[in-house]
Parts: structure tokens; C-alpha cells; sequence
């Protein structure tokens, strides 16, 4: 006869969440005092370790929630709640950071896009022009945190997706005696 029991399902969803949109803001914030906000590299360094506090979460939730065992499934919804609720604090932390800390910090941002594109032996000068207007409004704070809002959750969900099926670990199947 199986037991079911309820598995509490916000509580660590929001705990691990904060978890990781913390160690993202508190990655952020060094990188902005190492002068670092915008090198290309910092990025890379950003999604791994997004990569690795998220896999740490959901190895702890599957130990210390779930018995040890969780279904892809339940394992890919809780990352995927995770990655909700740390990028909603990586938008807030976004706006913060773009409108109140540093608002000069966007028009750096745009500058040194432009100069990338400039710079790129690949993309002829005819479409320099074109590309440089396409740019324009797209390091506001409000654009930054609607990029941010939803590159997020979708950077997140494929995480979410590859963790699950290293972490998901299925009960073994108790054979008829």
C-alpha cells in the first residue's frame, strides 16, 4: 500500500528561487564595482553560475523534499519556478541598478555596442547605419527589464530542461514477491 503524502511545493520554490536571483544580483553587483558590467565574458561567467546554483537547488530539493527521488517533471516545474521567481529579482535589480544607481551606466551599455558593431569586420559598413537605428531605445531601463523578464525565463525553462534530466531520479520499482 503507497503512501501520499503532500510534498510542500511553494515553500522551497521560493526559497531556492531567492536563493538564485540573489547570488545573480550579488554577482551583478560585483561585477559593476570590478568595472566588469560590460565585458562579453562576464556573461559566460553569469550563466555558469546560474547553472550551478540551480542544479545545487534542485539536488537539494529532491533530497530534502522529495526523499531523494523526483520525476523529470517534478523536478524541470520546481526549476522552472525557480527561474521565475530569480528573474523577477534580477528585473527589479535591473531597474535598480539602470535607473537609480547608474543611469549612465545604459548609455555605456549602447556605446559599447555600437562600437562592436562598428568594430566587426563581418558586418559590411552599408549596414552599419541601419543596425546603429535599430539599436536606438533598446538600452532604456523599461526595454532592459522586458529583455530581462523574458530572456530570463526562457534562459531559465532550457536550464530547468537539461538539469532535470541529470537530477531526476526515479523510485526503483519494488518487484511482486
Amino acid at each position: 500500500m503507497e503512501e501520499n503524502v503532500k510534498v510542500p511545493f511553494w515553500k522551497p520554490a521560493l526559497i531556492y528561487g531567492a536563493i538564485l536571483g540573489f547570488v545573480g544580483i550579488l554577482v551583478g553587483v560585483l561585477f559593476y564595482f570590478l568595472n566588469l558590467t560590460t565585458q562579453t565574458w562576464a556573461g559566460y561567467v553569469s550563466i555558469a553560475i546560474t547553472i550551478a546554483v540551480m542544479a545545487y537547488c534542485l539536488v537539494a530539493y529532491r533530497k530534502e523534499y522529495m526523499g531523494g527521488y523526483a520525476s523529470f517533471g517534478q523536478v524541470f516545474l520546481m526549476a522552472l519556478v525557480i527561474g521565475i521567481i530569480a528573474t523577477i529579482l534580477s528585473a527589479i535589480y535591473t531597474y535598480l541598478m539602470y535607473a537609480v544607481i547608474d543611469p549612465g551606466l545604459s548609455e555605456k551599455m549602447q556605446l559599447m555596442a555600437e562600437e562592436r558593431i562598428i568594430n566587426n569586420p563581418r558586418i559590411p559598413e552599408s549596414m552599419h547605419g541601419d543596425l546603429l537605428e535599430r539599436m536606438e531605445g533598446r538600452f532604456t531601463p523599461g526595454r532592459m527589464i522586458r529583455t530581462a523578464l523574458i530572456w530570463g525565463s526562457i534562459g531559465n525553462a532550457i536550464i530547468g530542461l537539461i538539469l532535470a534530466a541529470f537530477i531526476k531520479k526515479n523510485k526503483p520499482e519494488n518487484p511482486v514477491a
